[in-house]
């Protein structure tokens, strides 16, 4: 079977530029990058940070800087969101109020249908102040189906095919929500390792063990390359990660120790979202073995020096 493709997914990110996070908590020195500044103005970044003390507006604002939302949806698309969202402890799902500005905006744009591709966990909207101003868009919303179809990765390496939830295929529009936190096995959980939210027990299970079922996090060097090759399968239009507050201890489910960087982080690819992100957690890309496998099979670039980043407060 071919790969899922409604649109143009692969988008190239290795535009030249630099940038540095504006960001002033304990772990602002981690996401620093180049610290010349910003990208010129006119010129569409590649990433956007966007500092400040609500995670919606901070939403609102990564989306305006990458172009404002009818980059990526316009009148009449089927929207499907990927949202790290079915954990209960703080700082291990994302803020709902990040998820809910973008949907919001896909509104806006005039999005026939959104689809929820993972559901959350119970009681998520009810974290939001925001959730009952908002009550007939969530209640509009569609949730997984729960059925699944197989899908062949012809360039995957370790994965050569999987199973992926039905209703990304009936997608015109992909949108990754994730949120950058701690995780046992991988080091980082950002978007990339997101994707695994499209994908039943059974495939997540090879992932985990795969043939010598050595245990859960044994062969971490096979799971980061399963991770890579998964997202081959379709690349999102728009990536968003939530780094307002996460857990820095105890990945992905938590309860742990909890950091927080106030910000919200949005590009068109993940392979640089993770590599801008993952410093939050106090490592580097070429740490995280998902990041370069992912950037190996060109779904974006992890060099930031060769990225034109935005950072700003609002």
């Amino acid at each position: 079977m071919d790969q899922i493709n409604r649109r143009t997914f692969l988008k190239t990110a290795a535009c030249l530029g630099a940038g540095a996070l504006l960001s002033q908590s304990p772990l602002s020195s981690l996401a620093q990058s180049n610290p010349q500044g910003s990208s010129a103005p006119g010129i569409k970044p590649d990433l956007v940070a966007v500092k400040g003390k609500d995670p919606y507006a901070n939403t609102l604002r990564a989306i305006q800087e990458l172009g404002g939302i009818e980059t990526f949806v316009r009148r009449g698309d089927r929207v499907g969101v990927l949202v790290n969202s079915p954990f209960k402890n703080l700082g291990a799902s994302v803020n709902p109020d990040v998820v809910l500005a973008v949907l919001e905006k896909c509104l806006d744009a005039g999005a026939k249908e959104i689809r929820y591709l993972k559901d959350p966990h119970r009681g998520y909207w009810d974290r939001s102040d925001r959730s009952g101003q908002f009550a007939s868009m969530l209640k509009g919303l569609k949730y997984e189906t729960g059925d699944d179809v197989k899908v062949e990765i012809p360039n995957g390496l370790s994965l050569k095919d999987a199973k992926v939830t039905k209703d990304l295929r009936a997608c015109d529009v992909f949108i990754n929500i994730s949120i950058s936190k701690h995780h046992e096995g991988v080091h980082y959980s950002g978007a990339l390792k997101n994707m695994m939210g499209l994908c039943p027990f059974s495939t997540n299970s090879y992932f985990h063990y795969g043939t010598l079922k050595l245990g859960w996090y044994a062969d971490v060097e096979h799971l980061s390359q399963c991770i890579a090759d998964l997202n081959l399968v379709r690349k999102p239009d728009l990536c968003i990660s939530d780094a307002t507050t996460f857990i820095t201890e105890n990945g992905p489910w938590g309860p742990g120790k909890l950091g927080s960087a106030e910000t919200v982080v949005a590009s068109t690819n993940g392979v640089s979202l993770d590599a801008f992100c993952c410093r939050f957690q106090g490592v580097q890309a070429e740490e995280v073995l998902m990041i370069p496998k992912a950037a190996k099979h060109g779904l974006g670039e992890m060099n930031l020096d060769r990225l034109r980043i935005k950072s700003l407060s609002v």
